[in-house]
């Protein structure tokens, strides 16, 4: 049975909208989990201060974003990112 092209759109937008919920969603729970994590690091910190352990730093978060060529700020050679990064020859 043939759908149209309406029904494929139809069918596409809800699950767009239910991945979007579901990112947000996590989007959410990642939030709460970064607040309880640095409340957890001040109470070990806290503790470990009074009995003379060292204190705990935590892991650094990183976050990288993708951008094209043409997106690149004025001076950043792009390629040459790209090949420090991969370790191969791109162009």
């Amino acid at each position: 049975m043939s759908r149209s092209f309406r029904d494929w759109l139809s069918e596409g937008e809800a699950i767009y909208a239910e991945a979007i919920k579901e990112y947000q969603s996590l989007e959410a729970q990642i939030q709460q989990l970064e607040a309880r994590l640095v409340e957890k690091k001040s109470e070990v910190n806290q503790i470990a201060q009074l009995i003379g352990k060292p204190s705990v730093e935590g892991p650094r978060r990183v976050s990288a974003q993708i951008i094209e060529e043409d997106e690149a700020p004025p001076g950043v050679a792009v390629g040459a990112v790209t090949r420090a990064l991969t370790g191969r020859n791109v162009r």
